[in-house]
C-alpha cells in the first residue's frame, strides 16, 4: 500500500476515535444509550475503509470454489484423452490445439494419430495465486515431430535396396531413370509405420510455465505459444508438417515443395533475413530475382518491368523461397509515386498489425516501428482506424467496431483476397457479423473509395467521407490482382482520388482499395521509410499492413 493510502487510513482510524469519544461524552451528559451512535460510526469508517483498501489493493474478490490446479488437470485430462475440442474450452480465447491439414493421406495420418496419443503430463507442485491470476507449472510430454525425418529417411533408403533387389527394373523406374511415385509412395508409408511402432524413442518432455485468469465465475488458461507449439509437435510447420516432412525424407528422390504458413495466432512471424535485401540500377538483375522464384512469380505477370525510369534512387528488392518484393520510385502521369511488386507463397503473409497488437490501443507509432515489431519484409500504412469513429474494423476475425456510415469497405478474407463492400451493404451489425463468417473474412480496413474492381475503374462521389477525394493530398493504395500477387502504392505531394484510380488501372490490378492519405501515406521496407512522406517525417499512427515472410529463421539463410 502506498504512502497516501496509508495516510488516508490512518484519518479514517482519528474520525472513528473522535466520533467515538464525543458519542461517550454525550452518552454521560445526556444519559443516552451511545450503543447504537458508535455502531453507526464504526460501520460508516468501516465503508470508508474498504473503499481506500480496495483502491490500492484492487478489486476485493472472494475465494472461487475451483481451484487452478483442477482447471488444469480437467484440461490436460482431455488433451490425454483426444478430446481437444473440450480441452480448448478451457481457454480463455478460441484456438485450435493440434494444427492438422483439412485433406490427409494415410501416411500423413499416422504422423496425427501418433502425435494425438502421445501426450502426458504432470503437475509441479501447486499453484501460484494472485486474486484473480495463477500459475501453474506442468510438464508435459509428447512426441517430437522434428525428430522423425533422420530415421524415416534411413528407412527409405534400407527399403529401396530392398525393392531395387527383389523387383523388376520396369516396376521401379520409369522411362527416364526416376523412381515411380507410387514405389515411393508405398516405401514412404511403410517406413513412417515402422518408425512409429517405437514412437516412445522420439517423446520430449517440456516444463510449461501456465498462467490462468478467473472470470465469469470460472478459471481460464491462456493459450501461450509455447503451449500452442508442443501440441504441434514442436513443430513450427503446424498443417503443413506432413507435407514437409515427405518433402525432407523424398527430397533428393523426387522433387516435393515445401509450403510454409504462419498461424493466425502467432503475433511475431520469422524474421526476414536481412542480407537478402539488394538494390540495383540494372533491370536484368530484378529479372534474375524473379525468374529464380518461379512458384512465387510465375503465377502472374510482374507489375514491374524493365522499361521503368527511376525517378530516384534504385530498385530495391528481397526474396526468398515465401516472398518477393521489387519496390521502386517512378514519375507516373507526372506524379510522384512510389510502387512495391509483391509476391507470397501464401496467403498468412498478408497480415494487419495493430500497435500493442491489441485493438483500441491509444499507443501510436511510426510505421517503421510497427513494421519492425511485425518482422515485415515490407509494410503499408493502414486506415489509421483509431483517428476516426466511422467504420467497420474487424481484427483476427473478430467485429469490434460498426459504424459504417456511407464507406466503402475493404474485407480481407483468409485466402489473402480483397473483398469489397458498400455503401448500405451492412445494414447491422449482425449483416457484418454473418459477413465475416461467412467470407472467412481476417480483418477489415474501414477509408476507401474503391479505386478499382473487376480491371475497371470504380466511380465514387465527390462527396465520399473520407480522404477528401476531389482535393490535392498524398494518396496511398493497396491493390491485387490473382491469387499472392499485390501491388503497394503511395502518391506523394499531390494527387486526387481519380490519379489513384488511374495509376492502379494503368498497372494493371484487378481490384485497389485507397487507405489513408496524407502524412499517413508510407510504404515501409527494410524498417525504413520508402517513400518520400510529407514534411519528410513519419506520422504516428495505429496500424499498418505487413507482409511477413513464411520461411523459418533456421531455414531462412
Amino acid at each position: 500500500m502506498d504512502y497516501q493510502h496509508t495516510l488516508l487510513l490512518w484519518a479514517v482510524g482519528i474520525v472513528f476515535v473522535c466520533l467515538f469519544i464525543r458519542n461517550l461524552r454525550s452518552s454521560i451528559k445526556h444519559r443516552r444509550e451511545m450503543v447504537w451512535s458508535t455502531v453507526s460510526a464504526f460501520f460508516v469508517c468501516f465503508l470508508i475503509f474498504s473503499c481506500i483498501v480496495a483502491d490500492a489493493e484492487g478489486t476485493l474478490v472472494f475465494l472461487p470454489g475451483d481451484t487452478p490446479e483442477n482447471k488444469v488437470i480437467h484440461f490436460f485430462d482431455n488433451v490425454v484423452s483426444g478430446d481437444m475440442v473440450a480441452a480448448a474450452a478451457d481457454l480463455s480465447a478460441p484456438r485450435q490445439l493440434m494444427s492438422m491439414p483439412e485433406e490427409m493421406s494415410d501416411t500423413d495420418l499416422l504422423y496425427y494419430q501418433a502425435l494425438r496419443s502421445s501426450f502426458s503430463y504432470s503437475l509441479n507442485g501447486s499453484s501460484e495465486m494472485e486474486k484473480t491470476h495463477a500459475k501453474q507449472s506442468v510438464d508435459l510430454t509428447y512426441l517430437d515431430l522434428n525428430s522423425l525425418p533422420d530415421p524415416i529417411r534411413e528407412n527409405v533408403m534400407e527399403e529401396l535396396k530392398q525393392v531395387v533387389d527383389e523387383r523388376r527394373k520396369d516396376e521401379v523406374y520409369d522411362g527416364d531413370e526416376n523412381y515411380r511415385p507410387e514405389i515411393l509412395d508405398e516405401v514412404y508409408h511403410d517406413s513412417v509405420s515402422k518408425v512409429l511402432e517405437h514412437a516412445e524413442d522420439y517423446y520430449v518432455t517440456t516444463t510449461l510455465e501456465l498462467s490462468l485468469d478467473y472470470t465469469n465465475g470460472s478459471w481460464y488458461i491462456t493459450p501461450a505459444d509455447e503451449m500452442l507449439i508442443a501440441f504441434d509437435g514442436g513443430s513450427s510447420a503446424g498443417a503443413n508438417f506432413a507435407n514437409n516432412a515427405k518433402s525432407e525424407v523424398l527430397g533428393e528422390l523426387t522433387y516435393i515443395p515445401k509450403h510454409y504458413t504462419i498461424a493466425e495466432d502467432v503475433l511475431l512471424p520469422p524474421a526476414p533475413n536481412r542480407d537478402k535485401y539488394g538494390k540495383t540500377d540494372d533491370p536484368e538483375v530484378i529479372q534474375a530475382i524473379l525468374d529464380e522464384y518461379p512458384r512465387l512469380t510465375g503465377i502472374d505477370e510482374p507489375f514491374w518491368n524493365k522499361d521503368i525510369k527511376l525517378r530516384e534512387g534504385l530498385f530495391n528488392y528481397y526474396a526468398d523461397e515465401t516472398i518477393v518484393v521489387i519496390a521502386w520510385r517512378e514519375t507516373y502521369n507526372g506524379k510522384n509515386c512510389t510502387f512495391a511488386d509483391v509476391y507470397i507463397a501464401d496467403p498468412s503473409q498478408l497480415r494487419r498489425k495493430l500497435t500493442e497488437d491489441t485493438y483500441g490501443s491509444a499507443v501510436h507509432k511510426p510505421a517503421s516501428a510497427l513494421a519492425k515489431e511485425a518482422n515485415a519484409v515490407i509494410a503499408l500504412n493502414g486506415d489509421f482506424y483509431k483517428f476516426r469513429t466511422v467504420g467497420v474494423t474487424s481484427y483476427r476475425r473478430t467485429l469490434y467496431r460498426f459504424n459504417p456510415g456511407q464507406l466503402e469497405l475493404c474485407h480481407v478474407d483468409a485466402s489473402g483476397n480483397l473483398n469489397f463492400t458498400y455503401a448500405n451493404e451492412l445494414k447491422t451489425k449482425e449483416d457484418a457479423e454473418q459477413y465475416i463468417k461467412d467470407h472467412n473474412i481476417l480483418f477489415t480496413l474501414a477509408f476507401g473509395p474503391v479505386l478499382v474492381e473487376d480491371y475497371k475503374i470504380h466511380p465514387s462521389s465527390p462527396s465520399y467521407l473520407l480522404g477528401q477525394v476531389g482535393e490535392i493530398y498524398s494518396r496511398s493504395a493497396l491493390g491485387q490482382r490473382g491469387s499472392g500477387h499485390y501491388l503497394l502504392m503511395t502518391m506523394n505531394y499531390g494527387g486526387n482520388i481519380e490519379d489513384s484510380k488511374k495509376a492502379m488501372y494503368d498497372m494493371g490490378v484487378e481490384r485497389a482499395y485507397a487507405v489513408d492519405g496524407g502524412q499517413t501515406a508510407e510504404i515501409v521496407l527494410n524498417n525504413q521509410m520508402f517513400n518520400p512522406v510529407d514534411y519528410r517525417n513519419e506520422r504516428f499512427v495505429s496500424d499498418i499492413i505487413c507482409f511477413d515472410t513464411a520461411l523459418p529463421e533456421d531455414e531462412n539463410k
